[in-house]
C-alpha cells in the first residue's frame, strides 16, 4: 500500500473534524447574517439559515448552498413582523406594510362581520403576507338594532342573535372578537355573553378601551380586567398609550401587571409614537375633547395633508369621515414606560389606505421601533424589540390560530416568514403630511419562503400570503412529542417530556435531559452550550468537544419547540466516558461506569451526605488518544516505504 492511500484512510477515518457536505441545495439560503431567536433567547452571529418549500429546516455554523441565495453579513435575520392590530390588506397598504417588515398583517382592531367571504374574497385577490381577522362586533350588530352608536341590546334574544352569529363567524375562520367601546358607547350587555363564547372557544378578545381621558382612562382598564375576571376569556388591550393608559401610564401597567398575576390572561400592545389619529366624526370628538384629551384645535392636522383644524373650520370638516392626526396627544415619557414593560408588545392600529389620510404608523411602526427606540434612544435591545414584533403578538394567537404556533420564531420546523433588516440604517420616513413614504433599512422579507421584498424593493408577481383562520376550520396539526423514558443506573424509569421525532430521528431536550443528569448547563445565547465542566458543543455545529477530545456527531444540534435538541443516537459519544448507552425506540437506558484514568479531564459526579452531586474531576485516555497512535504508526509505515 503506498502512502498515499494510507494517508486518505487516516484521514478519512481518523479525523474528527471531516463531515460530509450537503449534496442537495436548499431552495433558499440565507448566509452569514445574525440571527435573533426570541423562543429561546439566541443571537447567533454568522450562521446560515436553510429553507426548503415553507419551512426552515437548518440553521448552522456549516457551509450549505441554496438555488436562491441572500447574503445577510452585517444584517440582522428576524422572525417576520406581525402586526396584530392592522386591518383589511388593501394593495397599496400591504405594500407599505412588507417594506416595513411585516409578513403577517391581522385586523384584530375591527375585522369582519362574514369570515367565510373575507377570507374567500382575499384568497382571491392575492395577498404578499399573511392574513386574518377578528369577529367585529359593532358591525355584528347593525342587522340586529341598527346603526346607532348608543343604542344599547336589552333584549335578550338580540344578545342570544349576536351571540350565535359571533359563534359561526368564528366557526367560518374568525380569529377571535373585537370590540370598540369609545367609538360604540351602547355596547354594554352583550359583553359578558360574548366573553362567555370566547372563553368556551378559547379565542383572544380586543379592546379598544371605553374611555382614552386621564379622569376616566383608568376605570377603562379596570372595566376590561373585571370581564376578563368575571368570564376567565383572554384579554387584549389595543394601543393602551392612547386609550387607557393615556396620562397614568405607570398606574395603568400596574393594574394590568397586577391582573395577570391574579390568574388573568390578559396582555397589550402600543405603537410607536406619541400622538393618535382617528376620525373626526367619531364619538371620541364629542364636546369636551379638548380637556379630555389636552389638546385644542390647531393641534388636529388631516392626515395626507398640511391641512391644520381650526376652530371655525372645525365644524366644516366634522362634517366630512376624514381623519386626523392629534399632535402633542401622548406623553413620549409613557411610551417609553410601556417599551420597557416585557409584556406590551407592537401593533400599528393602521394600514395606509390609497386616499392616503391615515396615520403614518401604517408604514413606519415597525422601522421607527428599530431606529428609534432600540438604535437612537436604546430604550430597549434588539432582541427585546424583536420579542415584541414577532413572538409575543403569535403567543398572544396561539389557542385559536393554529399556524401561530410556526410563526414569531426562528426554529427548525417554524414557517419561513423571516425580515431581514440592516441595523445601523432602519427607519420610518412618512409624516402625517406623506403617510405614505415608505421605511427604509428593510432589506428582504420572506413570506412562507418566497422573497417578497429584495433590495430593488417589492418583488413582483407574488403572492404567497396564506390567510391565518381558527382552529375550527384550519387543521395545520401540531408536532406531538412521543413517549419517551430514561433509566439510570437500573432505578426507576421516568418519563422524558419534550421529546420528539423529526426526520426519523428522535430528538431529546438538552435541558431536562442533562438536568435530570444533575449536570449543570450554560448557555451563553450565542449558540455554545457547556455542560458539566468539559462537555462543549455548539447549535448548528457537527464538532463536539470532550475535554481536549473532539467528537464529530451524527446531527448536529438543533433549536426547536422553544429549547435546544439533541440526537438520540449522539449520546454514547458524548456520555461515553461516564455511561454506558443502551438506546432504543423510546427508552434511554444509562448505567454508571466512571472510567478511564489518564491523562485528560471527565466530568464525574460523587454524591455527598445529603445525597447531592457534585462535580469532581476524573482522567481518562479516549478513542482520540487512540485515533494519535494509529497515526503514529502510520508515520512508521511511511518511513519504511521510503
Amino acid at each position: 500500500m503506498n502512502r498515499i492511500a494510507i494517508l486518505m484512510i487516516v484521514v478519512i477515518l481518523f479525523s474528527p473534524l471531516q463531515i460530509k457536505a450537503d449534496e442537495e441545495p436548499y431552495d433558499l439560503v440565507i448566509k452569514g447574517g445574525t440571527i435573533y431567536n426570541p423562543s429561546t433567547d439566541h443571537e447567533l452571529s454568522g450562521y446560515n439559515l436553510g429553507i426548503q418549500g415553507e419551512k426552515i429546516v437548518r440553521i448552522t455554523q456549516e457551509g450549505i448552498s441554496g438555488k436562491e441565495e441572500i447574503d445577510a453579513k452585517g444584517l440582522v435575520v428576524s422572525p417576520g413582523f406581525i402586526d396584530l392590530i392592522s386591518y383589511d390588506p388593501n394593495s397599496v397598504g400591504i405594500e407599505l406594510k412588507v417594506l416595513d417588515g411585516v409578513t403577517s398583517n391581522l385586523a384584530m382592531h375591527g375585522g369582519t362581520e362574514d369570515a367565510e367571504q373575507w377570507y374567500r374574497g382575499w384568497e382571491k385577490a392575492g395577498v404578499l403576507t399573511n392574513f386574518g381577522a377578528s369577529s367585529f362586533v359593532t358591525r355584528l350588530r347593525w342587522p340586529i338594532i341598527g346603526y346607532g352608536v348608543d343604542v344599547e341590546m336589552t333584549e335578550e334574544e338580540d344578545i342570544e342573535q349576536l351571540v350565535e352569529s359571533v359563534r359561526k363567524n368564528i366557526e367560518a375562520g374568525a380569529l377571535g372578537i373585537s370590540f370598540s367601546f369609545e367609538y360604540i358607547p351602547g355596547v354594554k350587555n352583550e359583553v359578558v355573553p360574548l366573553l362567555s363564547l370566547a372563553k368556551e372557544y378559547n379565542v383572544p378578545t380586543f379592546y379598544h378601551l371605553r374611555y382614552s381621558d386621564a379622569e376616566r382612562g383608568l376605570e377603562g382598564i379596570q372595566e376590561v380586567i373585571d370581564y376578563g375576571m368575571e368570564t376567565g376569556a383572554t384579554i387584549h388591550i389595543m394601543h393602551i398609550n392612547s386609550t387607557g393608559g393615556t396620562f397614568h401610564m405607570e398606574e395603568a401597567l400596574e393594574m394590568v401587571n397586577q391582573a395577570r398575576k391574579e390568574g388573568l390572561d390578559i396582555t397589550a400592545c402600543v405603537y410607536p409614537y406619541d400622538f393618535w389619529a382617528t376620525y373626526i366624526d367619531s364619538a371620541r370628538f364629542r364636546p369636551g375633547w379638548q380637556d379630555r384629551f389636552r389638546i385644542s384645535y390647531e393641534d388636529l392636522q388631516i392626515g395626507g395633508t398640511d391641512i391644520r383644524i381650526t376652530e371655525d373650520t372645525f365644524d366644516k370638516y366634522r362634517t366630512q369621515h376624514l381623519l386626523v392626526a392629534a399632535h402633542g396627544s401622548m406623553p413620549e415619557e409613557e411610551l417609553i414606560m410601556t417599551l420597557k414593560d416585557p409584556n406590551i408588545m407592537i401593533g400599528s392600529d393602521t394600514i395606509i389606505e390609497p386616499s392616503g389620510n391615515n396615520h403614518p404608523r401604517g408604514a413606519g411602526t415597525y422601522s421607527r421601533m428599530f431606529g428609534k427606540y432600540v438604535r437612537e434612544k436604546k430604550v430597549l435591545s434588539t432582541m427585546d424589540a424583536i420579542k415584541k414584533v414577532s413572538y409575543l403578538p403569535a403567543k398572544r394567537m396561539e389557542s385559536s390560530a393554529p399556524q401561530m404556533n410556526n410563526k414569531g420564531r426562528i426554529e427548525i420546523g417554524a414557517d419561513a416568514d423571516i425580515t431581514i433588516f440592516n441595523p445601523d440604517t432602519i427607519i420610518d420616513k412618512s409624516t402625517v403630511k406623506d403617510p405614505t413614504i415608505p421605511s427604509v433599512g428593510v432589506e428582504y422579507v420572506i413570506v412562507n419562503g418566497v422573497v417578497v421584498k429584495d433590495k430593488d424593493g417589492i418583488v413582483g408577481g407574488v403572492s404567497p400570503g396564506k390567510p391565518i383562520k381558527s382552529y375550527f376550520v384550519d387543521k395545520t396539526s401540531e408536532d406531538e412529542p412521543i413517549k419517551f423514558y430514561i433509566q439510570v443506573d437500573k432505578k426507576d424509569e421516568k418519563a422524558l417530556a419534550s421529546v420528539y421525532e423529526i426526520d426519523g430521528n428522535t430528538y431529546l431536550p438538552i435541558k431536562d435531559l442533562f438536568t435530570y443528569l444533575q449536570m449543570p448547563i450554560e448557555d451563553k445565547g450565542d449558540g455554545s452550550i457547556h455542560i458539566g465542566q468539559v462537555l462543549n458543543m455548539k447549535i448548528g455545529e457537527r464538532k463536539a468537544k470532550l475535554g481536549e477530545k473532539d467528537i464529530v456527531l451524527d446531527k448536529e444540534p438543533i433549536i426547536y419547540k422553544s429549547g435546544i435538541y439533541i440526537n438520540s443516537k449522539d449520546l454514547d459519544k458524548l456520555l461515553e466516558e461516564e455511561y454506558s448507552v443502551e438506546l432504543s425506540e423510546n427508552r434511554l437506558a444509562l448505567e454508571y461506569i466512571g472510567k478511564r484514568s489518564k491523562p485528560k479531564e471527565s466530568f464525574v459526579y460523587k454524591e455527598d451526605a445529603n445525597g447531592n452531586k457534585n462535580i469532581s474531576k476524573k482522567n481518562y485516555v479516549g478513542a482520540y488518544g487512540f485515533a494519535i497512535i494509529v497515526i503514529a504508526l502510520t508515520l512508521i509505515l511511511f518511513k519504511k516505504n521510503e
